[in-house]
């Protein structure tokens, strides 16, 4: 599959030139796609938000403008009728007429009067803001009621026609102004008159008066916010004052224009009425208080009330149904031009990271997509390629390194084993030479049996004993070897050891330890167990001439050409090393303690492992089948 891959490949310079034409370029076509589409979309869209927003915006504007001048109206209309009703209630009521009218006792109705107006006066909602309530026939008949009449001068008389409106009496002058108290001892209040004449028989006339602080309608607007989101407006009869927390501030007669044609605002109540303030940008509107005539205003910005859209609901259907087939348009050709060739790739490399390796030249396409498909499959052949090289050198390569360092013992011991019995043959004539035939047999079968590296310490133990069988026949019996401490028996049979690995160290110890120093010597064999992790430690001391601690270091590194005949290198620590670390890993292996002139020891670390564990590492199993 990779060599057909790789023939698809232009290989002259005009191959690649006109491969190179022939190709579409992916990142172009999402380019141009993009931004066609990004504009298209950014068109309908900016066109229908637009329309929708104006719209929208303009009517929540306007509608949420009138619904909070109906609110606040609506409390106002109510304050307003009951301060109508009791005024008409004064005009009706038989007590208060016979008072005014009549020639009767004035002492006599007097008590009965006062009690009739109180009564009524203190029972309304509104009486807090009724500043003087006063009935009366503008000479000797006079009844005053109200908030202020503790801080103004008596009324008689003589200064009651200074009270705005009142002489003239009439509904008509009801609700039309808003005047400054003229009889306060200090400072000025305003309020707005609310008056009504009181009829009677024969030409005799009453007034009813009531002086209506202009708090009830601040009130109002400071108790629903309205104070702090726009100007509010009264108006009465056509004029117009400014609501402000201190009370109301007259404007120019002229100041509001009424607009006709408003009904493209779409208000929510036709008798909402729209004004324009003169001299300024802004519109007006206005919802009827109680009485005719009375409006409460605020003011609405102009540039929010543009000119009609076309209606929400048609813009909204039209803008989401071209959104949603453009929007299905582009996903269908950005499926196959992007979607498909990425996953098809996400789906290459996810079988590569698992380790299939195998090229796929389905994702070999006549794009940018293509290039990147084709260079992953180049790497996957080329990884595969690499892997199988590598470890076929490696298995190769520890073949051949334990082979050589196996081959190098057994001449070498056959060789001194066989000198050995030369020299006993020579000095004695009989007795040892069958031990020692028996010994040596028994080592050659040894050497010869099986294709297993790793035996059981026991299997070990026992061919280092036939071996040093021979050595002191050699010597005379001036060397012994003596197993002096094992820490647990068990060891013997579970721990696991390649073969020939402690018979070279006493061989070294006796050759390179005790001979030199000429005289009788002794090798200890202690096991034991590390207490940090469990390893066992097979420690063999000699009492020869010892070793400096360059000479120690030197015997386990490797040995160069020049000194593979080296004293301290006779069959090769370095050998008995390695085969170790090949075994179980570079933690374990051998360590030199050594005293000149004292002697020297030779730790072999080895893991603690059952010989009946099934599973060794698998360089050990490679190796141990390489090795048969």
């Amino acid at each position: 599959m990779y060599i057909n891959s790789v023939c698809l490949y232009p290989q002259t310079e005009k191959e690649v030139l006109r491969f190179m034409r022939s190709r579409k370029s992916l990142q172009l076509e999402v380019i141009v796609l993009t931004m066609v589409f990004a504009l298209l979309i950014a068109i309908v869209v900016s066109a229908s938000s637009l329309a929708a927003a104006g719209k929208e915006s303009r009517r929540a504007v306007v509608q949420g403008a009138e619904y909070s001048l109906q609110v606040a109206a609506g409390d106002l209309s109510r304050s307003v009728s009951e301060i109508d009703s009791l005024a008409d209630w004064c005009t009706a009521n038989a007590t208060l007429r016979n008072y005014m009218l009549y020639n009767y006792n004035v002492r006599d109705l007097l008590i009965g009067v006062y009690n009739t107006a109180s009564n009524k006066y203190t029972s309304m909602r509104t009486a807090r803001y009724m500043q003087r309530f006063i009935i009366t026939n503008g000479s000797d008949r006079l009844l005053q009621l109200g908030t202020i009449t503790s801080q103004s001068r008596a009324l008689t008389a003589e200064n009651i026609p200074q009270l705005p409106y009142l002489s003239e009496g009439g509904r008509h002058n009801s609700w039309c102004d808003v005047v400054n108290d003229p009889l306060l001892l200090y400072g000025t209040v305003q309020y707005i008159p609310v008056t009504r004449t009181i009829d009677g028989p024969n030409g005799q006339t009453g007034w009813v008066y009531i002086s209506v602080s202009t708090s009830l309608i601040t009130d109002v607007m400071r108790s629903s916010s309205l104070l702090e989101e726009s100007d509010l407006f009264w108006i009465m009869n056509g004029r117009a004052w400014h609501i402000l927390d201190s009370g109301l501030e007259a404007l120019p007669d002229d100041a509001l224009t009424q607009v006709q044609g408003s009904s493209s605002l779409e208000l929510l109540d036709a008798r909402t009425t729209v004004w324009e303030l003169a001299d300024s940008d802004q519109l007006i509107l206005g919802y009827p208080v109680g009485s005719s005539g009375l409006y409460l205003a605020r003011t609405v910005p102009l540039d929010d009330l543009q000119h009609t859209l076309p209606s929400l609901p048609t813009t909204m259907i039209f803008s989401i149904f071209g959104i949603l087939v453009l929007g299905m348009l582009l996903a269908y050709l950005l499926r196959g031009v992007i979607a498909k060739p990425v996953q098809a790739i996400q789906d290459q490399l996810e079988r590569i990271s698992e380790g299939d390796f195998t090229p796929n030249p389905a994702i070999e396409w006549n794009n940018e997509m293509g290039d990147i498909g084709r260079g992953i499959n180049r790497l996957s052949v080329s990884v595969s390629a690499l892997m199988e090289k590598r470890l076929e050198d490696e298995r190769t390569k520890r073949d051949l390194e334990y082979r050589m360092l196996q081959n190098q013992i057994n001449p070498h011991f056959l060789y001194n084993t066989l000198n050995s019995i030369k020299w006993m043959a020579t000095i004695q004539h009989a007795p040892g030479i069958a031990e020692m035939t028996t010994a040596l047999s028994r080592l050659l079968k040894s050497v010869s049996k099986g294709n297993e590296r790793l035996v059981p310490l026991q299997d070990e133990f026992a061919l280092l004993n036939d071996y040093f069988t021979i050595q002191q026949y050699r010597y005379g019996g001036t060397i012994t070897m003596d197993v002096t401490y094992i820490e647990d028996e068990r060891l013997c049979q579970d721990c696991l050891i390649p073969r020939f690995t402690l018979q070279p160290l006493v061989e070294n110890a006796i050759f390179h330890g005790i001979e030199p120093k000429g005289c009788a010597g002794s090798i200890a064999l202690t096991v034991t167990l590390d207490g940090e992790n469990g390893d066992v430690l097979i420690a063999l001391t000699d009492d020869g001439v010892g070793m400096t601690a360059e000479q120690a270091a030197k015997a386990l590194s490797e040995p160069g050409p020049e000194e593979t005949a080296a004293k301290y290198r006779h069959v090769g620590m370095w050998n008995v090393h390695k085969r170790l670390q090949y075994s179980f890993g570079e933690e374990y292996g051998l360590s030199i303690r050594s005293v000149p002139g004292q002697g020297t020891t030779v730790t072999v670390r080895l893991p603690r492992r059952s010989a009946a564990e099934k599973e060794l590492p698998k360089e050990a199993d490679h190796d141990t089948s390489a090795s048969g």
